[in-house]
């Protein structure tokens, strides 16, 4: 997976660029099995991240627009989508850009990237919910796997389920590297559980123990 930062303030040009001669301006880098490709990290609120998705590249500018050619995936974490009639019905459209991002250059790896779980209908988390319950003898055991509807992220259209339930490694990858597009693992305990919870570019937040730190009203 390719990276690159490039930095457009004429100080930098004119102060730094000859101590540092251009050598961070391209960087290849190598996957790695053992652990997450080591590179700088860009603040959200001076660098904008920009995809080609046709090369693999990924460009950080201080410019306000990507260049031509280039996509961009949003400045910051991603809130409800909404239809206009204010139900929604489908994945967060931006989520779902940043995850076929992700995958392209997860291929490139030789990684493959499936939802397997994303938008659900209220009537759907609450049967799934309802099924945990029997599962795990409570509705607190149970919320700690399913959210009952109104705290599940899922039926807001700001989760999807990744790889889920036979490639883990796939969703390694997507942990590790996540992060690059705006997408991070949420919960401990489900390693196939991802939502935009921080801007392109930006370190992921610590886990949380598991998902009833979500149930509305309530403290895990």
């Amino acid at each position: 997976m390719r990276w690159a930062r490039r930095d457009n303030s004429l100080f930098i040009l004119a102060v730094l660029l000859p101590l540092i001669a251009g050598s961070i301006f391209g960087v290849i880098e190598q996957r790695s099995s053992a652990s997450a490709p080591a590179v700088n990290v860009v603040n959200s609120a001076k660098f904008r991240q920009c995809f080609d998705v046709t090369n693999l590249f990924i460009y950080s500018t201080k410019n306000s627009n990507c260049p031509q050619g280039y996509l961009f995936l949003g400045d910051g974490a991603l809130s409800e989508s909404a239809t206009a009639t204010g139900v929604v019905e489908e994945i967060h459209p931006q989520l779902e850009e940043r995850f076929n991002t992700a995958r392209l250059f997860a291929a490139v790896d030789g990684i493959s990237l499936v939802i397997t779980s994303g938008f659900r209908t209220l009537q759907r988390q609450e049967f799934l919910y309802q099924r945990e319950v029997q599962i795990r003898g409570s509705e607190s055991e149970a919320a700690k796997w399913v959210l009952p509807p109104q705290s599940s992220h899922h039926p807001m259209g700001l989760a999807i389920d990744v790889n889920y339930p036979m490639d883990r490694p796939g969703a390694l990858w997507l942990e590790r590297n996540g992060w690059r597009f705006g997408l991070c693992r949420v919960y401990a305990n489900e390693w196939w559980h991802f939502e935009a919870v921080s801007a392109p570019g930006v370190k992921c937040p610590p886990l949380a123990p598991d998902a009833r730190v979500d149930l509305a009203g309530s403290q895990p």
